[in-house]
């Protein structure tokens, strides 16, 4: 009984050891892992274009190539029905774009759509998913956009 008494505190500084030493490695193992991943985001900045970039690169949690199941990256988008975004600009029916992604801020319920004209500059639509501002176009999205051209997500839509 004592001789495994005895060993315990060896075994314990051994763990603790173990632990320490694979807490640093995983560190410094995600470290570099992410230098890398943000090396090579950089280096896809330089080579592609702001579009290009939004449309096909996953650099952000709250990204998505979708918005609400009914646009999709690379779709070709014209405006049927004349709205505000959240900061007031007007967005004219028969106004057309290419949609290159969406991100969601919670803290604001707010969407951010990029958009672009001519496939190389970014501009954005910003949309608010609250009763008082944008909420409408958010869940009508058939009421204000039709898709003239599917983009790299091909599908069957349904009018």
């Amino acid at each position: 009984m004592y001789g495994i008494i005895s060993v315990l505190p060896f075994i314990f500084v051994f763990i603790g050891i173990f632990t320490v030493i694979y807490i640093i490695y995983t560190t410094i193992f995600e470290k570099r892992r992410e230098k890398m991943k943000n090396k090579e985001m950089d280096k896809l900045r330089e080579t592609l274009s702001p579009y290009e970039f939004e449309s096909t690169q996953k650099n952000a949690v709250n990204k998505r190539f979708s918005f609400m199941e009914y646009l999709y990256s690379g779709d070709y988008i014209k405006v049927i029905k004349t709205f505000k975004d959240y900061y007031g600009f007007t967005h004219e029916a028969g106004e057309n774009f290419y949609f290159a992604c969406a991100y969601f801020l919670p803290y604001e319920d707010g969407y951010t759509l990029y958009i672009s004209k001519d496939k190389i500059n970014v501009n954005a639509i910003y949309l608010q998913d609250r009763p008082e501002t944008q909420k409408e176009i958010c869940y009508n999205l058939k009421k204000y956009f039709e898709i003239i051209e599917q983009g790299k997500f091909k599908r069957e839509i349904k009018f």
